[in-house]
C-alpha cells in the first residue's frame, strides 16, 4: 500500500511537494512549477493555505533515503537562451526547443507577459541545471 508522506529529502520548504512527487512518481519539480503557476493565477492565498494544511496534516516520511524513478525535469546546459527552461522542457518532452519557445510566447500573449515571466525566473531558481555526467 502506497503512503503519502512529506519527504525528508527532496524538499524546498516542507517537502509536501517531494512526496507528492514519490506518491504519483512524478518529479517533484513539476509540481513545484504547477504550485507556483496556480499560486499567481489564484492570487496565492487559497493555495498558501492548503499548502499550509497540508504541511501540518501529511507526516513525514521515514530517515532512510528513499530513491524512486521518474524523469527529472532539468534546465538544459547546451539549448539555451537566458536561463534553460525551454530547453529543458524540450528535452524532457523530446521536441524541438523553438516549439516550447512559440508555445511559452502565446501563453505570454493570452494570460499576460508577467504571469509568465514571474514564472520563467522562479524556474531558474528552483529547476536544477542538468548535471555534467549526464549530458
Amino acid at each position: 500500500m502506497k503512503r503519502l508522506f512529506r519527504d525528508r529529502w527532496d524538499k524546498k520548504i516542507a517537502g509536501v511537494c517531494g512526496g507528492l512527487g514519490q506518491y504519483i512518481g512524478m518529479d517533484p519539480t513539476i509540481i513545484r512549477l504547477l504550485v507556483i503557476l496556480i499560486c499567481i493565477f489564484t492570487a496565492v492565498l487559497p493555495l498558501l493555505v492548503l499548502y499550509i494544511i497540508a504541511w501540518m496534516l501529511i507526516p513525514q516520511g521515514p530517515q532512510t533515503y528513499i530513491q524512486y524513478k521518474c524523469k527529472k525535469l532539468y534546465r538544459s546546459v547546451n539549448n539555451r537562451k537566458i536561463g534553460g527552461i525551454c530547453g529543458g522542457i524540450a528535452e524532457a518532452i523530446r521536441v524541438d526547443a523553438t516549439i516550447v519557445r512559440i508555445v511559452m510566447l502565446f501563453a505570454m500573449i493570452l494570460t499576460g507577459i508577467f504571469p509568465i515571466l514571474i514564472s520563467y525566473f522562479v524556474g531558474i531558481v528552483i529547476i536544477p541545471e542538468k548535471p555534467s555526467d549526464q549530458t
